[in-house]
């Protein structure tokens, strides 16, 4: 009796997935995620706005003009103007330097905290250990913005504070992921053996143990940097991050609140900046993450 062979076919999930290519580097991966790219290509647009705001804004963004004030976009002002005539285009690329440099240097102290706490914690264990990770528990046991409000409120509206503030709760985080990433780790075979013949601490964390644990901190790292972007943004439109005239998107918006019916354009593109660079942040962090570990592929 001839025997009937049903032809299996792949789920329609699995037939419109990518594959996994054997041999491909993870920049290649990251090169073929469409949506990575996307993110990476409005990412370094607004990065590269930013970075040429002193020659292509146009005009001084705290300079006042009272006879155009309220401008709508057009014209001699590309996005208009607020309610002391200052041109809101020339106050995005300026504002948008200091957002993304007080993330980027937000993030750089976290990074740098965590990872030394972190990996101290995983390496001495014992009472070492304990001792960091109860302090880690204490801080982690309050929500970090209302943290960093407070300590940003207890030493007063600035743009340094709050970066202080937000830095001083952000790293319980790191420490914690790294601690865990350290303990499986220094069990490695590698790491024993460099134990064995007697490599001090220092160098056994700085040749063996960090390069094996970066690649899924810079994950969580460009992940983190759109939430730590709005953070900085919230804090500045409740007043305790930059200051009058000083241009930055969070004041902005903050500034623009009593307009929002008669000039919505104040409040829209600001929070369309806003909106714009944490979209790109979220985008590129999904496509480091598929593109370093190919196994957590989103299907």
């Amino acid at each position: 009796m001839a025997t009937r062979v049903e032809e299996t076919r792949p789920s329609s999930s699995l037939a419109q997935e990518e594959p996994i290519r054997s041999g491909e580097s993870p920049w290649q991966r990251l090169v073929r995620d469409r949506m990575a790219l996307l993110g990476l290509a409005i990412l370094a647009g607004i990065v590269l706005l930013v970075l040429a705001a002193p020659w292509i804004a146009g005009q001084d963004p705290v300079a006042i003009d009272p006879l155009n004030k309220l401008q709508p976009p057009g014209g001699e002002h590309l996005l208009g103007t607020d309610n002391l005539g200052r041109s809101i285009w020339a106050r995005i690329l300026w504002g948008g330097r200091l957002t993304l440099g007080t993330a980027t240097a937000a993030m750089l102290v976290i990074l740098a905290v965590g990872l030394a706490v972190g990996v101290v914690a995983g390496l001495q264990g014992g009472w070492v250990d304990d001792l960091i990770m109860r302090v880690v528990d204490v801080l982690m046991a309050f929500p970090s913005l209302i943290l960093a409000l407070a300590i940003a409120g207890m030493l007063g509206p600035s743009l340094v504070n709050v970066l202080i503030g937000i830095a001083a709760v952000g790293w319980v985080t790191y420490a914690r992921v790294v601690r865990g990433m350290v303990l499986s780790v220094r069990e490695e075979a590698y790491v024993e053996a460099a134990r064995s013949v007697g490599v001090p601490a220092w160098r056994l964390a700085l040749r063996h143990v960090l390069p094996n644990i970066l690649s899924p901190i810079v994950v969580l790292a460009t992940l983190d940097m759109g939430a730590l972007l709005l953070s900085i943004s919230a804090l500045s439109f409740l007043g305790l991050g930059a200051q009058a005239p000083t241009p930055e998107w969070g004041r902005m918006l903050n500034d623009a609140r009593p307009f929002m019916q008669t000039a919505p354009h104040l409040m829209l593109f600001p929070g369309l900046a806003i909106f714009l660079t944490v979209m790109a942040f979220n985008l590129l962090g999904d496509g480091l993450r598929d593109a370093l570990d190919p196994r957590t592929r989103r299907r």
